[in-house]
């Protein structure tokens, strides 16, 4: 599971540093300032980039099933909470990626497990998993990414963003501990977060 997301990122990342066909205007440029090696620091705010938006689009897709599937109000009040945030983070993302001549990632594999389990189940196995897997693992990953990023980044708009971002992923986790009675984070099972060069 974690090597097909890798390999995902890998073809990904080919993509979008390939150079750009002539007449792309903007992305001209940005492939071009691709075509140079990057930087270590560089290197790490690309893959927080890619980590965050897979699990903002992961979030997202969730909870649209949790709208139509949980009979909850207290999920659905979850579910409402991040497809909110959705809406006005992700033009956010889109910006930071493409500044960087990247696009929003394609789900991996692990999501994409996670989302067919969903659609499978109901009532209130629905909103365990709902709860469990998506919103308090998840978010519990941001947090743990954002606040690296908010400690590692360079890049003074990217700092800035994810600053503005922590409070409300750690409202998130809390009002997602308490959703149902009894729910609690998990340890990362195979997830992905990022890490500087050399750390362990």
């Amino acid at each position: 599971m974690r090597t097909g997301w890798f390999v995902c990122c890998a073809v990904l990342l080919a993509a979008n540093t390939q150079a750009a066909p002539p007449g792309s205007g903007g992305y001209a440029a940005a492939s071009a300032a691709q075509a140079r090696p990057l930087s270590p620091a560089q290197r790490l705010e690309r893959r927080f980039l890619q980590i965050a938006a897979a699990n903002l689009r992961f979030q997202s897709e969730a909870s649209r099933l949790a709208m139509d599937r949980s009979a909850s109000p207290a999920v659905k009040d979850l579910a409402n909470t991040l497809l909110a945030r959705q809406e006005t983070a992700q033009p956010e993302m889109v910006r930071l990626l493409h500044a960087r001549g990247m696009a929003m990632p394609i789900p991996s594999s692990a999501h994409g497990k996670v989302l067919k389990q969903l659609a499978k189940l109901g009532g209130a196995k629905f909103d365990r998993a709902y709860v469990d897997e998506v919103v308090l693992r998840s978010s519990q990953e941001d947090v743990t990414n954002y606040e690296k990023m908010s400690a590692q980044a360079e890049d003074p708009v990217l700092k800035a963003w994810v600053d503005r971002q922590l409070p409300t992923l750690r409202y998130h986790l809390a009002k997602a501990g308490r959703a149902l009675p009894g729910a609690s984070p998990h340890e990362h099972r195979g997830r992905p977060t990022f890490s500087a060069p050399g750390s362990p």
